[in-house]
């Protein structure tokens, strides 16, 4: 019975990344959004009676039917969600507050949960003349939140922020080692995922007023993604009632 827990886990991979092509195509108008791919992993059980203690032995005992007590099972384990973090198209707006940047690295945002970041760059002044996203969130600058009290607004492509032609501030832009490690949230922001991943101000900064940056997901490769992911799925689900049709029948020989 251990390769059906194999094929199960086949499944119940393809079903993640199935939610993962979901995703991308559901965001495939969404300013700033960077398109996810989940990537897999083997785990072999061999140990005999393992205690439950390891990430891979949870994964096998919770997921699925099959104990750990019967060994030499291999399982297919998501690894983790790699975003691609490659820049998606750019398009002008009639908005002096949209901005794009075009060199590495996020904006700052400062929400009740914490700093954030984010590539969307679809900003408002709210009622109190601070610059902040849709969600009401404030946009940092080198001096923190930027409050913009006049009528003529201007962003130099350093970042440098100009109201009626007096120098206010700098949009703070940062940027990480690893920005495919970072973590995805709502509302387009992403987090540090460990206290080791530490934000650097880039050496080159390349910021446009009245520029959003699109969302980079390829709508046609994700949609040959589907149809792979559609027919992996129903192999699997093939080879799981073959297998259940090739016990049936050794029990009817058995009893025989």
């Amino acid at each position: 019975m251990d390769p059906i827990y194999t094929l199960l886990s086949a499944l119940k991979g393809q079903q993640r990344q199935m939610d993962a092509v979901s995703n991308n195509l559901a965001n495939v108008n969404t300013t700033g959004y960077k398109a996810d791919k989940v990537l897999f992993r083997e785990y072999y059980s061999e140990m005999m009676g393992q205690d439950l203690e390891s990430e891979e032995e949870k994964f096998a005992h919770d997921e699925f039917i099959s104990p750990l007590s019967r060994g030499g099972t291999s399982y297919v384990m998501p690894d983790h969600v790699s975003p691609s973090m490659t820049r998606g198209p750019f398009k002008a707006t009639e908005n002096q507050f949209d901005m794009a940047i075009r060199s590495d690295g996020f904006f700052v945002v400062e929400t009740p949960y914490g700093t954030r970041y984010t590539r969307n760059g679809q900003f408002l002044r709210d009622s109190k003349g601070f610059l902040s996203t849709s969600s009401g969130d404030k946009v940092q600058g080198l001096k923190g939140d930027i409050q913009i009290n006049g009528n003529e607004f201007s962003v130099g492509e350093d970042g440098s922020i100009v109201v009626d032609g007096r120098a206010v501030d700098t949009i703070q832009i940062m940027a990480f080692p690893q920005e495919n490690r970072l973590t995805k949230l709502g509302n387009s922001y992403w987090a540090p995922s460990s206290s080791e991943q530490k934000p650097f101000k880039p050496e080159s900064i390349s910021v446009e007023q009245r520029v959003l940056e699109n969302s980079n997901v390829d709508t046609v490769q994700e949609m040959v993604s589907m149809i792979n992911v559609n027919r992996s799925y129903e192999a699997a689900q093939k080879l799981i009632r073959s297998m259940d049709d090739l016990d049936d029948q050794v029990i009817s020989i058995a009893k025989i």
